[in-house]
């Protein structure tokens, strides 16, 4: 069986996006005179005109188009393969710019970052602390860390949900003493809160189904989880956060878990980035780190840890799809 020369169909294929000889050579980087050639031999293997050529003009056939529709997609995919490759082999340097909620930013990324520096002296990391979905190509992100406690904004950027937050309720011992211990969530009522700017009311959760929701007016509001965690250890309300983010006051004594039988909807942690096919080197190696801090198993579930945070396998090779349609991918 005769060898395909694959260089001609690649030449063929600048033709015609170049409109003609000369400036399909340029594309290919060949000569005019060779991609002529490159063109009449693959006109003499197929047994068909692929362009009608005049004195002023050179038009791709019919039967040429169609070719190329078919052809030129798969060279396209050849050097995207092409690029990958020498980003996954390329140093890993330069600077990769994340935004992403405070809370996000502290209890999950900072130990991927640490370790991503120490893997690769010449890359630096910028992290701003943003808690609104941002326009990642207008402010130049690379990866965005989008926090809510609803569904993700519509968005043209590839989108994966990567963190499922437990949420529960602390109060500060005093303001229990003050108030009294509460035995069910309607015991709640009349009690100062702290929460988001949104918070209008809380969901409790038995065993993952809603089984009341509560009227909330918070004495502050804010997005900021450590003035929230401040003014509920200073007993200034119940406030709504998630467990990982409290161990440290509840095993000082600072916060008690109030309703420990209950918790509130999860907060979902989607990562944006721009929706193209080839990921760079250093988002690459930080989604590799960030798999390998947060011990996710292979191929199976664990439960959610006792910490509050809920994870997948595999999330490098889900982001990479990034044409696709999102879908859902929870770290647990």
């Amino acid at each position: 069986m005769k060898t395909i020369d694959w260089k001609d169909w690649e030449i063929f294929c600048r033709v015609v996006e170049g409109g003609g000889f000369t400036q399909g050579a340029e594309l290919a980087e060949v000569p005019k005179s060779s991609a002529s050639a490159a063109v009449a031999r693959l006109e003499g293997q197929l047994g068909v005109r692929l362009f009608e050529r005049t004195t002023r003009r050179v038009r791709v056939t019919q039967r040429g188009q169609q070719l190329y529709d078919r052809v030129s997609p798969l060279f396209g995919a050849l050097r995207e393969i092409s690029a990958e490759a020498a980003s996954v082999s390329a140093e890993v340097s330069g600077t990769i710019r994340i935004a992403t909620p405070y809370e996000v930013g502290s209890q999950h990324l900072s130990p991927t970052v640490n370790r991503l520096l120490k893997q690769h002296p010449s890359l630096r990391v910028q992290l701003d602390m943003n808690w609104d979905q941002p326009d990642l190509i207008r402010h130049g992100y690379d990866l965005a860390f989008v926090m809510t406690d609803t569904s993700l904004h519509d968005s043209s950027f590839a989108s994966k949900r990567v963190v499922l937050i437990e949420r529960a309720f602390y109060a500060a011992p005093a303001l229990i003493r003050e108030r009294g211990l509460p035995r069910a969530p309607q015991d709640l009522q009349g009690w100062p809160t702290v929460g988001n700017l949104d918070d209008s009311h809380w969901e409790f959760l038995r065993d993952g189904v809603e089984t009341f929701s509560l009227d909330v007016e918070p004495r502050i509001c804010t997005h900021n989880a450590e003035v929230r965690l401040k003014a509920a250890v200073d007993g200034l309300g119940v406030t709504r956060l998630s467990p990982r983010f409290v161990h440290e006051q509840l095993v000082q004594g600072q916060l008690v878990r109030v309703l420990p039988g209950y918790s509130s909807s999860p907060l979902k942690v989607y990562v944006l980035m721009p929706a193209r096919k080839l990921m760079p080197a250093s988002v690459r190696a930080f989604l590799n780190a960030l798999e390998e801090t947060l011990g996710v198993p292979e191929n199976a579930r664990r439960p959610a840890s006792r910490l509050g945070a809920t994870l997948l396998p595999d999330v490098t090779a889900a982001l990479e799809e990034a044409d696709a349609a999102p879908t859902i991918l929870t770290l647990e």
